[in-house]
């Protein structure tokens, strides 16, 4: 059975997009991030589904840090 993946799509300052990649990295297991366009911060976040909650939680951590972290989609 092939595990299930849940998307989250995120715009976030360009700066900020390898401090957001390294942090969820180094959670191992929770999931990695896809730049998709460095210069207007579009990135896309994969997670596997049954921890959906932990990777939205560590994303709702970095915007308790002062990151501004844009929510488009959740899929």
């Amino acid at each position: 059975m092939k595990p299930s993946l849940s998307v989250i799509s995120l715009k976030v300052p360009q700066k900020d997009i390898y401090y957001i990649s390294w942090t969820i990295d180094a959670c191992e297991g929770l999931g990695l991030l896809r730049t998709d366009d460095a210069k207007s911060g579009e990135v896309t976040v994969f997670t596997p589904s049954e921890l959906l909650g932990d990777m939205l939680g560590c994303i709702e951590g970095l915007r308790d840090e002062g990151l501004d972290i844009c929510m488009i989609n959740v899929s």
